[in-house]
């Protein structure tokens, strides 16, 4: 199977096109491992690859009234998942990680991994290292969920990079997933990102870019197909 590839405007549009064309690009996969192992599956892209023009607009997913059901997210819970799962390093008592406790990881030169990193945009603004991991070798060992099974980061990396822009300078940021849930993550998570990446162009003195992201695991659940092609208005070919 082919990767998917998607330009679009916004996050909420990005997330309304992988949804839509998930059902004619993406195959069924029985869980085997991680979250609702053995009792569900997934419909994945076999890998997608994402541009976002203008991701500080328009973040959240739109859902017509009509269609009775939900949005994903809401701009307070994005807000929230920015200061807290991002930004705040301090575990709860049942956590072994979270994505902020390997963004601001401590450096044995001094300062975290995220003020590495915009200290060298400042610098350097052109650099190819600006690059902040979350993922470790260590994690197929170290990180377990609250229900005990291994479940290591899908959050793997952000990387930070700026590009001319007439006379100035643009900060873009890629992510790579190595499992995603498009439906309910896909704009939380890059919500959350997106104001990441402003805190930090702002930081550097850089203007604020678009955005790419990446997935070899994006996926939608079985329990969310339903409403998916509620969304999307495709049913099921026998219905």
């Amino acid at each position: 199977m082919e990767p998917f590839f998607l330009k679009a405007k916004t996050i909420s549009d990005a997330w309304f096109q992988l949804i839509y064309n998930i059902f004619d690009n993406s195959y069924k996969q029985e869980i085997q491992k991680g979250s609702f192992e053995k009792e569900q599956y997934r419909l994945q892209y076999p890998g997608m690859a994402v541009y976002i023009e203008h991701p500080s607009q328009d973040m959240v997913p739109v859902i017509p009234p009509a269609l009775g059901i939900p949005s994903p997210t809401t701009m307070e819970y994005i807000e929230d998942y920015f200061a807290n799962y991002l930004m705040d390093p301090e575990l709860s008592e049942n956590e072994t990680y979270k994505y902020a406790s390997r963004v601001h990881h401590p450096m044995p030169k001094g300062g975290s991994q995220l003020e590495r990193a915009i200290q060298m945009l400042k610098e350097t603004p052109l650099t190819n290292q600006a690059v902040v991991e979350i993922g470790t070798p260590e994690d197929y060992d170290v990180c377990f969920g609250k229900d005990g099974n291994l479940d290591p980061p899908c959050l793997r990396l952000l990387d930070f990079k700026a590009y001319p822009k007439g006379d100035e300078l643009e900060l873009t940021i890629t992510c790579y997933f190595r499992s995603w849930d498009l439906w309910a993550g896909f704009p939380s998570n890059l919500g959350g990102i997106e104001l990441l990446k402003q805190y930090v162009a702002s930081e550097a003195g850089l203007l604020n870019g678009p955005m790419y992201a990446y997935s070899a695991g994006g996926h939608i659940y079985g329990y969310q197909e339903e409403i998916a092609r509620l969304r999307t208005l495709k049913p099921k070919e026998d219905q």
